[in-house]
This record gives structure tokens, sequence and C-alpha cells, in this order.
């Protein structure tokens, strides 16, 4: 099934578990988030290399909607030789409240997507 969502997040499903999303879209950054402390338990928590993805959400109207969507990521240097262009990255998500906070999945690489 494919939703009309986000970077075209794509999900495969078995007796409708979701095993895995595929968010698509355009890789516009790759940093390092300096690491510091948890506010709440007060631990410790180092660097990660992050991805920034800009996707596009087709709203009921037709127009379009591009959102930002940020990615840890285990080693951003494989990712720098990708920017600006599309690629399609298996994640997960889980809900945190009314967010959805998207993963990149273990082992999960990217694949570059021929361009609309």
């Amino acid at each position: 099934m494919i939703c009309d969502c986000c970077c075209r997040r794509s999900f495969e499903s078995s007796r409708g578990i979701t095993k895995m999303i595929k968010l698509e879209g355009t890789i516009i950054n790759v940093f390092t988030q300096q690491g510091g402390k948890d506010k709440k338990t007060g631990d410790a928590f180092e660097d990660r290399d992050k991805v920034q993805l800009m996707g596009e959400l087709e709203l009921p109207n037709g127009d379009i909607k591009h959102e930002l969507i940020n990615l840890s990521v285990d080693d951003g240097k494989h990712y720098e030789t990708l920017k600006n262009k599309r690629v399609s990255i298996p994640c997960g998500a889980l809900a945190s409240g009314r967010n959805v906070i998207f993963y990149v999945t273990k082992g999960g690489t990217p694949k570059i997507l021929p361009s609309i």
C-alpha cells in the first residue's frame, strides 16, 4: 500500500503489521549534532550524524507541501555524496505523542532514485 504522505512513505505489511517504511526525498544536508545531557534523566549522549531529507506531501486539494525530516544515521560521510539527489531510505517509525519519529533501519542503505 502506498500512502500519499511526506516522502511517499510506502508500507510493506504482513497481516496488518508494518515492517518497513521507505522514505523518498532529496537529501539537502548532512551534519553532526553535538552531544550533551538528557534533560529528564541527566544521562550523557554522544555526537550523532544526521541527514535532512526534503519530501513532498500531496494535499487533498492537489497542492504540494514540502516537509523536512531529520534522520539519525550511523555514518554521515556515506551520505555526503548523495546531497541534492533523490533517494529512498529504509526506515522505521514510532509515535511520540502527536509526532512521528523516523529512524534508519539497522543496515539500511539509501538508493538513488531517478529525478522527476
